[in-house]
């Protein structure tokens, strides 16, 4: 019993050390970005998706500067799911392509997104959950 008690005890210390440093990152704001100018919001990333993107505040856009020079990291996220930049026409939106290697692995994970401009060396992180629905690979 005291055995049982101290893995529970620990487990608690170490799911509440993982909440606060998720709590640290701002959520992203995740919108549609396709030609017709949407801008309806979303709960998440969807893969095998180039119409997304995410919806920065105006001061975090104008500390990252062009967004043309802007690098991608992406963390917490499997190997198999590849996130880059594409080029958004619209306002305050950096846009983005999610895709993965082998679409028979569904994908439903948090990730991290830092937007970093390596001229100013600015950066900007935000998390997001990325989903894929398993499907069949053609």
């Amino acid at each position: 019993m005291k055995k049982m008690l101290t893995v529970l005890l620990t487990l608690s210390a170490l799911s509440g050390m993982n909440t606060g440093l998720a709590d640290s990152v701002p959520w992203a704001s995740v919108v549609g970005n396709s030609g017709s100018g949407d801008m309806l919001g979303y709960d998440q990333l969807n893969t095998e998706c180039a119409w997304q993107g995410l919806r920065l505040s105006d001061d975090v856009m104008a500390a990252l500067g062009d967004p043309r020079r802007l690098v991608l990291t992406v963390g917490d996220l499997p190997s198999n799911v590849t996130v880059s930049l594409r080029p958004s026409h619209a306002a305050g939106v950096i846009g983005l392509k999610v895709s993965r290697k082998d679409k028979t692995q569904a994908v439903h994970q948090m990730g991290t997104l830092t937007l970093r401009n390596p001229t100013t060396g600015y950066s900007h992180t935000v998390q997001a959950l990325v989903v894929g629905q398993e499907g069949s690979e053609k």
